[in-house]
């Protein structure tokens, strides 16, 4: 089974999952519901794509594909995984944004990004833009910690 076809596979059991179980017990009534269920179409989506590709590749490849990428991909996911978990453990204790800030920066320095000015203004202006939307019109509050 290809990248493609695992992927598409799991993003839409994550789908069908949200969909069935994780929307109708989390929200009340049909307007909390409705940005959930956006949200869960627009991966839903992707993830049907995602099948399609996988099982037109499946009969070009042969499954012949495993070798360098698949250990890239494990080791990158490998190394990853503390980065997030880090990341969602300093959420409540210095706050969404400064953790959100030094994440998004972390990851971009991981991901090869070496120019400053990038890796200033792409999470300045993320997090501007999630304070805005999410903080100031939807009035969301955001996890505080000692710092903001």
């Amino acid at each position: 089974m290809n990248k493609d076809l695992k992927l598409g596979t799991i993003l839409m059991f994550f789908c069908l999952f949200l969909w069935f179980y994780a929307i109708p017990f989390q929200t009340r009534g049909g307007n909390q519901a409705l940005f959930p269920k956006f949200a869960t179409i627009f991966l839903f989506v992707p993830a049907i794509l995602l099948i399609i590709k996988g099982f037109r590749s499946r009969g070009k490849s042969g499954g012949a594909e495993a070798g360098a990428g698949q250990k890239f991909f494990s080791r990158h996911t490998l190394l990853i995984l503390p980065m997030i978990l880090a990341y969602i453990f300093l959420i409540d204790i210095i706050g969404y944004y400064v953790s959100s800030f030094l994440a998004i920066v972390s990851f971009m320095l991981y991901f090869g990004v070496r120019r400053p000015l990038p890796m200033i203004v792409t999470p300045s202006v993320l997090l501007l833009a999630v304070y805005i939307i999410i903080g100031k019109v939807l009035s969301f509050p955001m996890p505080e910690g000692f710092l903001f």
